[in-house]
């Protein structure tokens, strides 16, 4: 008994193949060699002819067939992924990281970034990098954030040794105690300049909103800016349950327990926005009763009401900086050197001068 004939005129794989039609696949079925198609699908202006070029495109398309990247870059040696570890992609803040690396890899280098969102959780961040080294990229950006950075350390230092003696290129964009380069701002200085910005106005009790902190980012701005109110004689408070679940709850007990307190640092965007409307919620308001200075440059704080007085990280230069190192050092070429991104004061609305406000009211 003959087999029938399949219901339409579609090139078929093999019938004993699984799984992904291959580029002998595509040859055979347009009839053409593999390295004829293999130069069509490759489309890198070798000659072909047209007729054969479009049968071949065509039969690619009717298979399901796509170019096996990972196989072209093993075999050619070149960068074609790098790796991003962002912290939690729901985060503005992570999703500026995102954009300004994604857009450099299109723009300015032949790679292509991969995301990989690891919600703030160590463990993941562990898998995806072992999961990107399995991929072999080219290099690996890790973009972490306000996270424990300390039970797993051990680990994660482990697996970005190996991977860079593998050839893998790591980077990182916040300090955390890792042999790699790190491409970010100085994050004392950040410190020091939101308690810089208080202190100017004549502040003289503050309150420091950071969250818990586990990792170097959060003890080095923590640090510097207590520093800076101990040599100015400002009297400040540490609001360490702010990011424990809680924030709002934590805000207004510093209120209520401290009805001195002007002025207030947040240790990130998402935090000042909850600042912000639980100050107003109390019956007080930004800036007249409560003066906020946020540390982060989402455009959230452009759009917030009170537009936020705040220290821009510089995000975008950091991830620019990180995949040129990448690139460089893939290249064979001159790498940049390592560098730390200066940060900068973004003035708003949400701080005002305490020395004006109380000679204003001492005249009503």
């Amino acid at each position: 008994m003959s087999t029938p004939e399949p219901e339409n005129d579609m090139p078929q794989p093999p019938a004993n193949r699984r799984g992904a039609p291959t580029l002998v696949d595509v040859a055979r079925a347009a009839g053409v060699s593999v390295s004829t198609a293999g130069r069509v699908m490759r489309d890198n202006g070798w000659p072909v002819d047209p007729t054969m070029r479009q049968r071949v495109r065509e039969t690619a398309l009717q298979l399901g067939y796509v170019t096996n990247i990972l196989a072209r870059t093993l075999r050619a040696g070149g960068p074609a992924m790098v790796g991003l570890v962002a912290g939690n992609m729901l985060d503005p803040y992570y999703g500026e990281i995102a954009e300004a690396v994604t857009r450099h890899a299109e723009a300015a280098h032949p790679m292509m970034a991969m995301v990989c969102n690891m919600q703030r959780d160590p463990l993941l961040e562990l898998k995806y990098c072992r999961q990107l080294w399995e991929h072999r990229v080219a290099g690996l950006i890790l973009a972490g954030g306000g996270f424990d950075q300390v039970t797993h350390r051990d680990e994660l230092a482990t697996i970005l040794d190996q991977m860079a003696s593998s050839g893998v290129v790591v980077t990182l964009l916040s300090p955390r105690e890792l042999d790699a380069p790190q491409f970010c701002v100085d994050n004392r200085l950040v410190g020091e300049m939101a308690a810089a910005e208080l202190i100017k106005h004549g502040h003289r009790r503050v309150g420091i909103a950071i969250g818990r902190v586990q990792n170097l980012v959060r003890r080095q701005r923590l640090e510097a800016m207590m520093a800076a109110f101990d040599a100015a004689g400002v009297r400040h408070i540490v609001l360490e349950p702010i990011l424990a679940g809680a924030p709002e709850a934590a805000v207004s007990d510093a209120l209520a327990k401290n009805r001195d307190i002007t002025g207030l640092v947040a240790s990130t965007h998402m935090i000042s926005m909850g600042i912000i409307n639980e100050v107003q919620r109390v019956g007080l308001s930004v800036p007249d009763d409560i003066s906020v200075v946020a540390i982060g440059n989402a455009k959230l704080l452009e759009w917030s009401t009170p537009r936020l007085t705040h220290i821009d990280l510089n995000l975008e230069a950091c991830g620019h900086a990180a995949l040129d190192f990448i690139a460089a050092r893939v290249s064979g070429l001159a790498q940049p050197p390592e560098q730390m991104i200066l940060p900068r004061l973004v003035l708003g609305d949400s701080v005002i001068d305490v020395r004006a406000l109380h000679g204003r009211k001492a005249t009503t």
